[in-house]
Order: C-alpha cells, then sequence, then structure tokens
C-alpha cells in the first residue's frame, strides 16, 4: 500500500480532526484494518530507515577511512608529510564519493537527458521534492551526526584511556602501577597519537558536501560551521591536555589541503546553477501529471537549457557565469599569471630577502647571558670532557 499521495492527504486531515480514533478507524475497508494505522506504520518505518542510514554513513565512513590509512602505510612513503598528505588524499576522496555522491547516483534516473551516464536504475530524474525528502533528508542527517560524532569519538577513547589506567593501578583510583619498565608505564599514562590526515579529510568532506548541495539546502552551511567550531574547540582542548607532542610538519600538507579546496567554488556554482534552473523546484507552474504510480516524473529540465533565455534568467546567469569564470583560473590561471607579469613585471611578488644585520650570537648576548653561557661550558669541559659550543 502506498503511503503517500491521496492516503497521505486523508490520515493526515483525518489526524487532525479525530486524532483519538484516526489510528483504529476503518473507514469502510473491505478487510476491515485500520488504513490510517497501516500509514502511520509505514511512515514510522521510513523514518527509521532513513535515519539509520544517516548513521550508517558515517560509521562507513569511519571503516572507510580505517581501510585506507591501512592501505597507504602499507605501501609506504618517504617521508611522513608525504605518507600524510596521500593518506588526507585518499580518505577524502573515498569519504566524499560514499557520502555525496553513491546515494545520488543510486537514486537517479537519467534517462530523459541526451547523456544519462548509465544512471538509469532509479526513481529521481532530477532534484525535486522526492529527491529532498529521501536523499536530501539522508545527507543532513549525516552531517548533524559527523558534527557530533568528534564529541563522541574524544569520549570514547578518553573512556579508554581512563580505564586502561584504572587496570594498571589494579582497579583503584590511586594503587601501584603494574608496568615494570617506564616505558610500559609512559605508554599506559599518555594520551593518543595525534593524527592530522583523517581530521583534513573530514574538514574537506564537509566542505564538498555543503558546496555541492548548499543551494537547495542552505541549512548546510550553519551545520557545517558548527561542526567546525566542534572540531576546533576538540582539537584544542584535546593538544593540550590529551594527545601526546605532535612532530613538527613542513607546509607542505597544509598547501596540499588548500589546493584541494580550490575545487569546491566549481562545484558549488554547476550544481547550484541546475538546481536554479530547475522549473518545478522553484515553481508549481511546470508539473506534469503521472499516468501511473511508477512512471518517473517529467523533469522538464535538460542539458539544452544552458542555450536557452530561459537557462539565463534570475540567478541562473551569475552562477554559470561564475562557474565559467572559475574553470578559467582552474585551467589557465597560472598561465594566464605568467603573461599578466610579463606585461606588467611590478606585479609580481617575488621572494623577499630578509636582511636584518644581526650580529653574532655572543654579541647578541648581555653581560648575564654571556657569563653564565661560559660558565656552564666550563663546569662541562671540566665535569663531563666534553662540548657544548665552539671555541670561536
Amino acid at each position: 500500500m502506498a503511503s503517500s499521495g491521496c492516503l497521505q492527504c486523508f490520515c493526515q486531515q483525518e489526524y487532525k480532526d479525530d486524532p483519538e480514533h484516526y489510528y483504529t478507524n476503518t473507514y469502510g475497508s473491505p478487510d476491515d484494518s485500520a488504513i490510517c494505522a497501516k500509514y502511520s506504520d509505514a511512515v514510522f518505518s521510513v523514518y527509521i530507515w532513513t535515519t539509520a542510514l544517516s548513521y550508517l554513513l558515517i560509521g562507513i565512513n569511519y571503516v572507510l577511512r580505517t581501510v585506507c590509512i591501512m592501505l597507504v602505510d602499507w605501501i609506504g612513503f618517504p617521508t611522513e608529510t608525504e605518507r600524510l598528505s596521500k593518506t588526507t588524499s585518499v580518505t577524502f576522496y573515498v569519504q566524499f564519493f560514499n557520502s555525496a555522491f553513491l546515494l545520488m547516483m543510486t537514486n537517479a534516473n537519467l534517462s530523459g537527458q541526451v547523456f544519462s551516464f548509465g544512471l538509469i536504475s532509479g526513481k529521481i530524474p532530477d532534484f525535486n521534492s522526492a529527491w529532498f525528502r529521501t536523499v536530501g533528508d539522508i545527507i543532513v542527517g549525516a552531517m548533524v551526526f559527523n558534527a557530533i560524532y568528534p564529541v563522541i569519538e574524544v569520549g570514547m577513547y578518553w573512556g579508554l584511556r581512563i580505564l586502561f589506567r584504572c587496570l594498571d593501578r589494579g582497579c583503584s583510583c590511586r594503587g601501584r602501577t603494574k608496568s615494570t619498565s617506564i616505558q610500559g608505564y609512559v605508554s599506559v599514562q599518555q594520551g593518543p597519537v595525534y593524527f592530522m590526515h583523517f581530521k583534513y579529510s573530514t574538514i574537506l568532506t564537509s566542505v564538498y558536501i555543503t558546496m555541492l548541495y548548499g543551494v537547495g539546502m542552505p541549512i548546510l552551511f550553519p551545520i557545517a560551521c558548527f561542526s567546525y567550531l566542534v572540531l576546533y574547540i576538540l582539537e584544542k582542548t584535546y593538544l593540550f591536555y590529551g594527545y601526546v607532542m605532535p612532530p613538527m610538519y613542513d607546509e607542505r600538507l597544509s598547501n596540499d589541503v588548500l589546493n584541494k579546496l580550490q575545487f569546491a567554488p566549481l562545484l558549488f556554482t554547476i550544481f547550484g546553477y541546475w538546481m536554479v534552473s530547475s522549473n518545478q523546484l522553484i515553481s508549481n507552474e511546470y508539473l506534469t501529471p503521472k499516468t501511473l504510480s511508477t512512471d518517473l516524473y517529467d523533469p522538464q529540465h535538460g542539458y539544452a537549457s544552458i542555450f536557452s533565455p530561459k537557462g539565463w534568467e534570475g540567478l541562473n546567469w551569475p552562477l554559470l557565469v561564475t562557474f565559467i569564470l572559475l574553470n578559467f583560473i582552474w585551467y589557465f590561471g597560472e598561465w594566464f599569471a605568467g603573461c599578466l607579469y610579463k606585461c606588467f613585471p611590478s606585479m609580481q611578488i617575488g621572494d623577499i630577502e630578509i636582511d636584518e644585520s644581526i650580529d653574532n650570537y655572543w654579541k647578541s648576548l648581555d653581560a648575564d647571558d654571556r657569563k653564565w653561557s661560559k660558565r656552564e661550558e666550563e663546569n662541562v669541559r671540566e665535569n663531563l670532557s666534553m662540548k657544548l659550543l665552539t671555541d670561536s
């Protein structure tokens, strides 16, 4: 029994008119079944599965993240920064595809378009109300859970840390340690290792999902901001009170992440253009009735709209022009900048050579520091027969 259409309207109205008996009334059903009860059960079942799928999406991302980290570690790279950069990239690509594209592709049916890209098995031909009720709702739920998941993860790891400390002291708060070596004691007492790669990939995934669907679902922007605030507070707190002192990384990992972020505005403009150019999404004047409930909606929205005046109305043309400009900058930006610098050399910002005329180390010290350093060096040479400083 379908849980939408006339039955949905009927049961919703009956719930408003007679909320005490609508769940048990048969309303003349041939088999004396409570049709609105069946409708409510179906709606509740869909809600449970949709909510569970949002949580399951984050769980799958956690498994994929772990597998990607293990694979990159197994492959091996010559430097730590390169290893982290590859881990960030692979984890981001896998999580982004799983979170943003997989649901959209499995539900899409582009058989009415010129190029279907093989997406003809789904039931949703465009970004319409059905897409937002199903796929869109799952994506928003996943983003909300993703915002609070770091709190849950930190709580679990903190709980395990306290548990292992308690077991090391014989299930007491202030007992003697069971560790027989300093390294064993340190491994129990110290916090977890600080990993940057999957945190960067999580930030990239949130940014890309928000930019991908943000025009049609603006609620994603405050959700993303909230998730970054939560992550910032937790990371700041844990860096001071939880994590082991992280190693010193150079700027290559951060620059690699910033380079990946440059592509996000392209997705924002092209997906935003497709959403705002949809006639059925912003108006009720282009709806086509279906003959059967299993028929696909006729979106009246094709690739050819870009070549028609309709495709350049309202918000359509700013997004489309911005997409074209960003594409030009993305693919030809360096070449254009080189030509510009040749024509106007004064615009180029080169490397700045700093010459502060700083004196040598000893002359930079004041009299007390110089005397202390000299006495310290004399003491080391006399008692330990070694040198800390040069003679010159």
